[in-house]
């Protein structure tokens, strides 16, 4: 007996001896094997695109890929939930390592008992894994690989991790994947606001989700429901109070659509950024009004064939963007589908405030300085005003209040247009592409189209350049840096107040009045009268609004003021009034011409004090010294010994003319003295051609021929008569306003006026085809 015994353990020990390497080996694999048996992305599966606003609310979501309503996973689910799914699925949770020895006992004992499968003492950490191994069939070797990969998913992650993990994946019901869409499907609002039985309702649906769910057996439903508030009694997580209360609260029915308050924003997000859950700044209840107006104004508009309307609301201090209507969403507007925020569009006037802002910090003008209001053409380009008239003179202030096109483009002329182009690209105006040269000095009149959303940030940055605010939000809430940077706020600060005097419409000539809220506004209307701008401030907010056809097609009537500006103040009466801006210092004082508004000369007898940040201004051209004799006639010192020496402000001949016409109360130059005659060098001026050596091309009429070229000069007299001539042919006197037609032959010219006082002035022209 002994050696029998001793036999079988010399055996026993031989086959440990010889099983050692292999069972280590085995042991090697297995720990190798667990150790890689999760991969490093649990879940590999596509999400619906969500919008939110700023305090986590859905705006709008787009279904995944699959067909699935599974919103991307949050930071963090509720506490109530998670204590109702502990509950109801794992009460172990907290404590065992993935795999629940004592469920898995008891399931045994059940199971034999029963003699069939009634429990599978699955933990959540065991479901995580077989929900991302997109439920394999069911066997013991299946069974017993994810027990593994369960105790892997424990080692790897946190508690509240796979939680997350499991709340962001659980079927409930149909197409509704993950706790998130649950809640907005079933309740119409966030998990966070569910109450003790919408969170038991939710946390029992993934248990059977294809069988028990909203629009099938209620019955089932509301047990398993009311099953898990009694639980939750009894383990203390709910008075009887709230336990009384939640059994009474009713089970969800059909699932309600989503929310689509932000829809143009979230069709944008899902062609960007597809598949993610983007935080925006936005304010729900602001994005509902702003859409309530949009949606009236196409309606107002549509009878005059003027589907398209949008506008977005702009946190001046952060650039947060907080409200976002990219169009109306009445299915009656055509194009209503099109984000006309982010489609780029002709500017028409809007980037004016710009170019004078510039204008000041380069020292060219105040806003009181007078400019050019005058027949225009350069090259083949020829602007004309809204109204079709000319001022001669007008002020800056006026110029730009009254958006007049000829003097902004004479301005961008003399300031440089590459420098102008290059400055409103800094501004965050990426459209513009192209070279300066493409565009033209037809840049400042809507020579280029740009993305309403570009607009606002432009204006944004250039309300407050980098060195007071480094760095501003994008429409997602990422933030960027702002790479404008001028010393020039002073000067934009004058420009915000002279946009404060513009003409508002009649319902809005009073808002603000009384509570002293400034708006610092401009419209901007597109050649052809396709796109209708208004762009204003409050010092809080930037409001953006356009209105016309996505088509293109231009109607009457589309005008910024018509059209966009009364939506501007719709929108502004519904915001928090915001503090206007405070004029930065300016530590200069210069003395300024009252009468032409540049920096005063000797000759200036009437002079104002403002103050300048850098005392920089043009000296002033239009004041001269002049000699009056008793007659009032004008006179040479030489030969009049008692004339009075006086001084007055001189305006170029055609900008005299058209102030006269204009009934602008400017100095009238005097006559010279028959008996003391002088110069008369400023009597007369070419308005085209301007310059000279010009290039003049010849334009082709409807039946092919070319047509005349038309010449124009201005003189200091409105009374006064002009002779004119090419190459010393006389073709024709004019009186009053002084244009002529004359046919040209290609080749170079000489061309001349003179008046009846034989002051004459001479252009060498090249005509080309």
């Amino acid at each position: 007996m002994d050696r029998s015994r001793e036999r079988i353990r010399q055996g026993r020990k031989r086959f440990l001896k010889k099983a050692r390497p292999y069972i280590l080996g085995g042991g090697i694999l297995l720990t190798i094997w667990w150790y890689f048996s999760i991969p490093s992305q649990i879940f590999d599966v596509p999400y619906a695109t969500v919008t939110e606003s700023w305090d986590g609310r859905l705006l709008g979501a787009r279904i995944a890929s699959d067909g699935q309503w599974r919103f991307p996973p949050p930071d963090s689910i509720p506490e109530k939930f998670a204590t109702c799914l502990i509950a109801f699925e794992d009460e172990n949770f907290r404590q065992h390592p993935g795999v629940d020895p004592i469920a898995l006992i008891r399931a045994l004992g059940q199971n034999i008992s029963e003699n069939r499968v009634v429990s599978g003492a699955s933990t959540l950490s065991m479901q995580v894994i077989r929900m991302s191994r997109r439920n394999p069939s069911r066997t013991y070797f299946e069974k017993l690989t994810e027990m593994l990969r369960a105790t892997r998913l424990e080692a790897r992650y946190t508690k509240d991790e796979i939680l997350l993990m499991y709340a962001a994946h659980a079927p409930f019901g149909g197409n509704v994947v993950g706790l998130d869409a649950a809640s907005w499907r079933y309740y119409e609002r966030p998990p966070e606001l569910l109450t003790w039985a919408e969170c038991a309702a939710l946390a029992v649906l993934p248990n059977n989700p294809s069988n028990i769910r909203p629009d099938l057996n209620q019955d089932a439903f509301l047990s398993k429901r009311n099953f898990l508030l009694q639980k939750l009694l009894e383990n203390d997580e709910i008075d009887s109070s709230t336990y009384r209360m939640s059994i009474l609260e009713p089970l969800p029915n059909e699932p309600h659509p989503l929310p689509n308050k932000a829809r143009h924003l979230t069709e944008r997000q899902v062609r960007e950024f597809p598949g993610t859950r983007i935080r925006t700044a936005i304010d729900g209840a602001w994005q509902d009004w702003v859409q309530y107006i949009i949606d009236g104004q196409a309606n107002r508009w549509r009878p005059n064939e003027v589907h398209n309307a949008a506008a977005l609301v702009m946190e001046v201090e952060t650039g947060k963007i907080v409200a976002y209507v990219g169009n109306t969403i009445n299915p009656e507007s055509d194009a209503f589908e099109v984000d006309m925020l982010n489609e780029p569009r002709n500017t028409g006037s809007v980037l004016k405030p710009f170019l004078y802002a510039a204008a000041m910090e380069q020292g060219l003008l105040v806003s009181s300085s007078i400019l050019p209001d005058i027949p225009t053409r350069i090259g083949d380009f020829t602007p004309e005003n809204f109204d079709e008239a000319y001022r001669g003179a007008v002020r800056v202030d006026e110029a730009l209040q009254l958006s007049l096109n000829i003097p902004a483009v004479r301005l961008l002329r003399e300031m440089s247009l590459p420098t102008f182009t290059k400055r409103l690209q800094k501004l965050g105006m990426e459209d513009l592409v192209y070279s300066s040269g493409h565009y033209g000095l037809s840049l400042i009149l809507g020579g280029a189209e740009i993305r309403p959303l570009q607009i606002a940030r432009a204006y944004r940055n250039w309300i407050l350049p980098s060195y007071e605010n480094d760095s501003v939000y994008d429409v997602w809430g990422n933030r960027e840096l702002n790479p404008f940077e001028s010393d020039g706020s002073w000067n934009v600060h004058q420009v915000l107040q002279i946009m404060e005097g513009l003409n508002r419409p009649q319902r809005w000539q009073g808002f603000g009045s009384v509570s002293g809220r400034r708006v610092a506004w401009k419209t901007g209307t597109s050649f052809g009268y396709r796109d209708a701008w208004t762009v204003g401030t409050d010092g809080r907010w930037l409001v953006v609004v356009w209105t016309g056809n996505a088509s293109n097609e231009g109607r009457p009537g589309v005008i910024g003021t018509e059209t966009s500006s009364p939506v501007l103040f719709e929108i502004l009466s519904h915001l928090p009034q915001g503090e206007f801006y405070e004029s930065p210092p300016a530590y200069e004082t210069i003395e300024i011409c009252a009468k032409s508004g540049y920096k005063a000369n000797r000759n200036c007898i009437e002079t104002v004090s403002q103050n300048s940040p850098t005392g920089r201004l043009q000296l002033c051209s239009y004041c001269e010294r002049l000699y009056i004799n008793d007659s009032g006639e004008r006179v040479n010192l030489g030969c009049d010994q008692n004339a009075k020496d006086t001084s007055m402000i001189i305006l170029p001949p055609a900008m005299a003319w058209y102030a006269a016409v204009s009934g602008q109360n400017f100095d009238v130059l005097p006559t010279w003295s028959q008996d003391c005659a002088g110069s008369s060098e400023l009597a007369v001026q070419w308005i085209y051609p301007e310059d000279n050596g010009e290039t003049v091309r010849l334009t082709r009429d409807f039946d092919g021929s070319y047509g005349p070229v038309i010449l124009e000069a201005g003189h200091q007299s409105q009374e006064s008569t002009m002779y004119w001539s090419v190459d010393s042919k006389y073709i024709g006197e004019t009186q009053g306003l002084h244009r002529i037609e004359v046919i040209l032959q290609p080749g170079e010219h000489v061309l001349t006026i003179t008046d009846e006082y034989g002051n004459s002035s001479y252009r060498s022209v090249r005509v080309v085809r």
